[in-house]
């Protein structure tokens, strides 16, 4: 038995992207004769809660369940499913950011119901921090902070969701907070770093549409963990273009203030409670352990998508 379970987020992509949904996905199924069900959810950690909880139920049945949100949903749907050799997880892109997808060509199947139905399974790594999983990107310093006060803004009735973001980035650029932290790298002595910021990376994207770690790859069993040094504001600004682009790779003046490397683990002490981005969503977290899970997400790819790494696999170590 192959049971689809759809997880809707009500309030990704403020239901923007949504309209329509519930009656797409019964059209969908109902064409192909599928068992299916939706569930919205109400919480934060709902969506885990209720994934881990249908697996126990149905032990002996596939299901697939279908992220229909941002990537925080997905992760969140994950964190279920992870650990259940009966489960597989898609997910349709109905949030603001959405950057999971952009790691695959034709990323407009995510959206076409028929063809998640059809899809197959992929199975992809994996990032493991303290103990919960991450589908995407952890950032901290600048990027997190940009998107902590975004959130704040996007309340306010009279900003709309973009002018949110420029509001914050430019709002968090005038206070630019900064990263401080003891970093171990593959359990090397820890090195103490001041950080405008610093991401662990197992896709490329993040923020919406920065390709800040272009080496990534979905399937290479190690980390991308990316550390640009606290520079002035002047000096950031011109590189936040190469930043954007993933171009600062080849750009020998922003290589002088940004370092790659490639690890199976990175570990990060702060200085106190520190504001965590993990796929999307804000947590604090005095300290770090995060390592890669080779293989460990069993993915729906719709039919029509495929993954399309633009890098090669590197050795690890300084890129």
């Amino acid at each position: 038995m192959i049971k689809h379970i759809f997880i809707l987020n009500p309030v990704a992509g403020k239901g923007a992207l949504q309209v329509g949904l519930a009656e797409s996905i019964a059209q969908a199924c109902a064409q192909r004769g599928a068992d299916y069900e939706i569930f919205k959810t109400g919480a934060r950690g709902e969506a885990t809660e209720y994934v881990r909880a249908l697996c126990k139920q149905y032990p002996d049945a596939s299901l697939r369940f279908y992220a229909c949100g941002g990537d925080g949903t997905l992760s969140e749907v994950v964190n279920g499913a992870y650990g259940y050799a009966n489960a597989s997880v898609g997910v349709v892109p109905v949030g603001t950011g959405n950057d999971f997808v952009r790691n695959f060509a034709a990323k407009e199947q995510f959206l076409d119901i028929g063809a998640q139905l059809d899809g197959e399974t992929q199975k992809f790594d994996l990032l493991r921090y303290n103990g919960q999983l991450c589908v995407n990107m952890i950032n901290i310093g600048f990027d997190c902070e940009v998107v902590k006060l975004t959130a704040k803004l996007k309340k306010k009735k009279l900003l709309s969701a973009d002018f949110g973001y420029i509001a914050g980035l430019v709002l968090t650029l005038i206070l630019k907070p900064g990263v401080k932290a003891q970093v171990s790298v593959d359990g090397g002595a820890p090195e103490r770093r001041n950080m405008l910021l610093t991401s662990v990376a197992n896709g490329s994207w993040c923020g919406g549409g920065f390709y800040s770690s272009p080496l990534a790859l979905l399937s290479d069993g190690v980390l991308d963990v990316l550390m640009i040094k606290n520079v002035s504001r002047v000096r950031f600004l011109s590189l936040v273009g190469a930043y954007k682009s993933g171009s600062f790779v080849s750009n020998p003046k922003a290589r002088r203030v940004i370092d790659y490397v490639k690890c199976h683990r990175v570990s990060y002490a702060f200085n106190g409670m520190q504001s965590v981005c993990v796929d999307g969503e804000v947590t604090e977290a005095k300290d770090l352990e995060i390592e890669a899970v080779t293989d460990a997400l069993c993915l729906i790819v719709p039919k029509g998508a495929s993954y399309a790494p633009a890098a090669e696999p590197m050795p690890v170590g300084m890129c």
